[in-house]
């Protein structure tokens, strides 16, 4: 018989071991594959001993425990030779996705969750030598084991040594799988250690037990490792609670929300919520929550449980969705993810929270509590899959102003809890540390983004409607009209303490006669004690001095009468100062909005005169090529349609662009953590191209030691920015165009918790440098500025926490030049 010679396809033994590096990252994650193992298996349980010292005694091992080993036990169904065949030796054997594909389930109703057949692979991370003892119900026990080394040396897979041998060390099915000569032996030793892979481990295998029907038991070096919980206790602390289900056609979110989480969390806020709130139980508000539009789009009620205020909720269906995905091909239906549901907690962590609760001690073991396990992570059947920690994107919604009543990502903690018999589309990827970016999952994150929307809009609805109903209930308790203007406040105030002067003057003339007629009684008062009888003179002096006394004591009947109705009025006019208060309040958040809309106004001036730039220099060129072909008589009729094209584009864009106005509609800003030596880069390559135009140079200077991040929105920052770029553009062209400077150079320095900014022209005009950032000052001539450039960007640094000013050094014309702004208050550690 001749031997088949024609080519064929050989996998070198390497690369099984190149698998294993690249799809494993991560050691826990490599333990976690091997906790999934037993889980497929139908185990109850899954026991885990890492050795560090190599002191774990095995009978009958292959290998001895030098540099320690790590043991995985479970009492699952176990392998049979041929299981063992086809499982473990056969690479990317996926027999689990065919049990999966068909629907079936293991005797304990579980799905598997592997189906690739490589995680396995991922052991190599662990150790060197990879041992395995098993039985299952029908056949004797086996033994077998290998070294992944030899992947790396053997010239072909076949010549892979495999141990193998017969195992009579249990009657009960199971497995045991012995990893020996660890490769990180040190991530497992000390207390820093231990708690690391406790933390970890905690967030890769579910701390709720709502979804968690596996048992792990974790032993290192002999010291048992207890795997945290969110307990009901921790979580009933929380004012805030979504519920969140989806059946495969419809999702339902359903809140519930106690009377405190309305509650203010400073303490003087929070004792007038006491009395306006707390003392009907809610009720009073309850009526005004229920009698808003909102109130009926959240189908706002009552709750039934007592130790709630009120129920939420609201539907989609999964094809109403907004931009919802089909399958790939033509005509095909939904890329339907699959049932899921979850629980989502939102925690107060202010002082007062921390008071109203029973479960911590102390405020900061409270507060690292919850920031530990924060996020809303999500688990398949009980096992994390790696998500960015705000994944949602619930940190880009939080916006600067103390009005924002959203879910914040360290205050806020649940899942999201996936299977795989329902949600097999919902793929991970191979390494297992993020999604496959399918129609699946895009449909899976947009039912999630109508749960996020809907948590920022009620969320926002309740907090309004606290503060609305706060200020009326504040002006009913002072009896202001609402109607009345801030003016009118101000007046019945004014009057209310006007009286303060008469009733002081009063008092001092009552208080001077009062003191003269006590001098005479008690001068009279001496005699009657000194004397041996009461003589004619004695008993005038006393007739006249009760006389005296007796009008004074009708008088101060008077007189307290009225300073007891002036001090009735006085608390009047103090409910009046608390109504003018938060008017004020109000007033001083509307200021904000018109300082970014004009801001934002000032952008969209700048881009058109950009764009109308762009649009002028289109034009020429398109005339001058126009003329070329004249004048070379050529008639192309592709090159003359397109030169027409052009033109008549250039002028559409230019009538487009008049339509755009300052006065454009605020849009609320999202914020971001925005490292800034790169932020600064960007923005100075963008500005490059067009001030190298004009003869201006800019560059970013960094102190390499002091870089830092910012929270801060990307569209404010690049406002700040801007408007000090243009403001050096303008007068660098100024000083060109006057011959005072040959080329202008604009420089960012930064260096923590610093950005500063200079030019090389004059510098800032003396005559303005006290006022530089009012409103409406500028050097610039008539019609060429609004003298509102840096006043706007004091308003928008000040809104973020953060300070700008003028540094007192001076240039070589002896004028202010560089500005300095201070970010420490929105560093982002």
């Amino acid at each position: 018989m001749v031997k088949d010679t024609r080519p064929h396809f050989e996998v070198h033994p390497s690369v099984v071991y190149q698998l294993g590096e690249s799809l494993i990252t991560d050691s826990v994650q490599a333990l976690i594959e091997l906790v999934k193992n037993c889980y497929d298996a139908d185990a109850s349980y899954a026991k885990v001993v890492i050795d560090t010292a190599g002191a774990t005694d095995l009978a009958g091992a292959f290998y001895p425990p030098h540099g320690g080993r790590i043991v995985v036990e479970d009492d699952g169904h176990g392998m049979s030779l041929e299981d063992i065949d086809a499982g473990w030796l056969t690479i990317s054997n996926r027999k689990k996705r065919d049990f999966k594909r068909a629907k079936k389930l293991t005797d304990r109703g579980r799905t598997p969750l592997g189906d690739k057949g490589l995680g396995r692979l991922g052991v190599q991370r662990l150790g060197e030598r990879l041992e395995i003892f098993t039985k299952s119900k029908t056949d004797g026990g086996v033994h077998f084991g290998f070294s992944w080394s030899d992947f790396a040396t053997k010239a072909r897979l076949q010549d892979v040594d495999i141990q193998l041998d017969d195992w009579g060390g249990s009657k009960q099915p199971g497995t045991r799988l012995v990893v020996s000569n660890l490769r990180e032996p040190e991530m497992w030793k000390g207390q820093d250690a231990i708690r690391k892979l406790q933390t970890e481990l905690s967030q890769m295998i579910s701390p709720f037990k709502a979804i968690r029907d596996f048992f792990v038991l974790i032993e290192v070096d002999g010291k048992t490792i207890e795997l945290q919980e969110i307990t009901e206790k921790v979580r009933n602390i929380s004012p805030l609670r979504y519920d969140i289900k989806f059946d495969g056609t419809c999702l339902i979110v359903t809140g519930r929300a106690r009377l405190n989480f309305f509650c203010p969390p400073n303490r003087k806020d929070a004792e007038d919520f006491a009395l306006i709130a707390e003392g009907d139980d809610g009720q009073a508000f309850y009526d005004y929550l229920s009698q808003q539009k909102h109130a009926r789009t959240i189908n706002l009620r009552r709750a039934n449980d007592a130790n709630w205020f009120v129920e939420f909720s609201r539907e989609w269906k999964l094809a109403d969705v907004d931009g919802v995905e089909r399958k790939v091909g033509p005509g095909s239906e939904i890329a339907n993810p699959g049932p899921f549901f979850g629980e989502v907690d939102s925690f107060e962590l202010s002082n007062t929270a921390f008071d109203r609760q029973h479960i911590f001690d102390r405020r900061t073991e409270f507060r690292e509590h919850i920031k530990k396990y924060s996020g809303i992570k999500v688990f398949r059947d009980g096992f994390g899959i790696s998500v960015d920690h705000d994944w949602l994107k619930l940190g880009a919604q939080w916006t600067s102003a103390s009005s924002y009543y959203g879910l914040k990502p360290k205050n806020t903690l649940g899942y999201i809890a996936i299977s795989a018999r329902e949600n097999m589309d919902i793929e991970e990827t191979t390494n297992r540390e993020e999604f496959k970016d399918t129609p699946f999952y895009r449909n899976f994150y947009a039912l999630l983004m109508e749960f996020k929307r809907f948590t920022e809009q009620t969320q926002e609805f309740f907090g309004r409607s606290w503060v609305a109903f706060r200020d009326r209930r504040t002006e009913q308790l002072a009896n202001v009209d609402s109607r009345k203007t801030v003016e009118d406040i101000a007046k019945a105030i004014s009057d209310g303490l006007t009286g303060a002067s008469h009733q002081q003057d009063q008092l001092d003339s009552f208080k001077e006669r009062i003191q003269s007629s006590v001098k005479r009684a008690s001068l009279v008062s001496k005699q009657l004690a000194n004397a041996n009888e009461v003589s004619p003179t004695l008993r005038r002096d006393i007739s006249e001095a009760l006389d005296e006394l007796n009008p004074l004591l009708v008088e101060a009947q008077r007189a307290i009468g009225e300073a007891s109705k002036f001090l009735g009025e006085l608390g009047l006019v103090s409910e009046m100062g608390h109504v003018l208060d938060r008017r004020v309040d109000a007033l001083r958040e509307q200021m904000d909005n018109m300082y970014e809309t004009v801001a934002l106004g000032l952008t969209a001036e700048a881009l058109s005169h950009e764009i109308f730039n762009i649009a002028d220099q289109l034009a020429s060129r398109t005339k001058k090529a126009q003329n070329r072909l004249r004048a070379l008589d050529l008639n192309d009729r592709v090159l003359t349609g397109f030169i027409e094209h052009v033109k008549s584009s250039g002028m559409a864009l230019r009538k487009q662009m008049s339509y755009l106005s300052p006065a454009l509609r605020y849009v609320r800003e999202r914020r971001d953590s925005i490292e800034v030596e790169p932020f600064m880069n960007e923005l100075a390559a963008f500005y490059r191209g067009r001030l190298e135009q004009h003869k201006i140079a800019i560059c970013v200077e960094v102190d390499e030691e002091m870089a830092f991040r910012i929270r801060m929105n990307r569209g404010k920052l690049t406002q700040i920015i801007d408007n000090f770029v243009l403001n050096s553009e303008y007068w660098l062209r100024e000083d060109i165009a006057q011959g005072r400077l040959q080329r202008g150079v604009i420089t960012i320095q930064i260096s923590r918790p610093f950005v500063r900014i200079s030019d090389s022209g004059r510098g800032i005009d003396p005559n303005i440098e006290h006022a530089l950032f009012e409103p409406f000052v500028s050097a610039k001539g008539k019609g060429r500025g609004r003298g509102l450039g840096l006043f706007i960007i004091k308003q928008l640094i000040d809104s973020e926490g953060c300070n700008v000013g003028i540094l007192p050094e001076r240039n070589r014309h002896r004028r202010l030049f560089k500005f300095q702004i201070d970010f420490r208050g929105a560093l982002d550690e």
